[in-house]
């Protein structure tokens, strides 16, 4: 390697895009390749969703989600991505490598989300303690403080989780409800509060409706969800029947 090729490799180092691995030469501030920044935009939740919970509307307008119960005990629910593609790599490697350098590209639009809307407080999903010392860190938690910095609105641990659960993404659809049951415990007052909950993905929604019922036994005058990405069937059962090594021994 000659002199030059020396300078330029050390003034323009080769990395690696978050979600593709593909090497490309770094643009500041970039956490991906252009390639995936065009599939990021591609994945954003349009207008043809219901405004109640996001999700595809059938041919005759109707939520199959919300009559089906979906948005139980949940206000309203903000996402920006449909969780696929670059959206779900990005995940995965948020949640179970630890590379929290991977929310970067999800970030702004989260927050764009919540613009217009307020809040008496913005709690996390909680990880039950054991599941914590495996992963090291709650993804919700870490999402909930980046969107405390912006908004201004009270972050506070309200929630814990005091029954290790099996992993949901494990279970059918219909037993993951009852696999949640008194497992989330209210630690704080909430009474008369208007709370944001916050998680990484919405899949069927059991965690929320779970969270959001404690919430409102203690008193919270309404619970609303926002997530990075809204997982539809479609889209949600080819990671849970093949999950990537990391979640095979991780995921909640």
């Amino acid at each position: 390697m000659n002199m030059l090729q020396q300078v330029r490799r050390l003034l323009f180092p080769r990395v690696l895009c978050l979600s593709c691995d593909e090497p490309r030469q770094i643009d500041p501030g970039a956490a991906l390749c252009d390639r995936c920044l065009v599939e990021l935009e591609s994945l954003r939740i349009g207008d043809s969703v219901c405004p109640h919970c996001l999700s595809p509307r059938g041919r005759d307008g109707a939520c199959a989600y919300c009559a089906g119960g979906g948005m139980r005990s949940l206000q309203a629910s903000f996402a920006p991505y449909q969780y696929h593609g670059v959206v779900q790599r990005l995940i995965v490697t948020l949640k179970f490598q630890g590379v929290h350098q991977a929310l970067d590209p999800l970030l702004p639009e989260l927050l764009r989300c919540l613009r217009g809307e307020s809040f008496d407080m913005i709690v996390p999903v909680p990880l039950h303690k054991a599941r914590m010392r495996e992963r090291g860190f709650n993804q919700a938690a870490l999402l909930a403080q980046q969107v405390q910095k912006v908004s201004g609105f009270p972050l506070a641990d309200a929630l814990i989780r005091v029954k290790k659960t099996k992993r949901q993404s494990t279970l059918p659809h219909e037993q993951r409800a009852e696999n949640l049951k008194d497992a989330m415990q209210v630690v704080l007052p909430v009474k008369g509060k208007s709370i944001l909950l916050v998680d990484d993905v919405r899949t069927t929604g059991s965690t929320a409706r779970a969270c959001a019922d404690a919430l409102l036994a203690a008193g919270a005058q309404g619970v609303s969800l926002l997530t990075i990405a809204i997982a539809h069937h479609s889209n949600a059962s080819p990671m849970e029947k093949s999950p990537s090594r990391e979640e095979s021994s991780s995921k909640t």
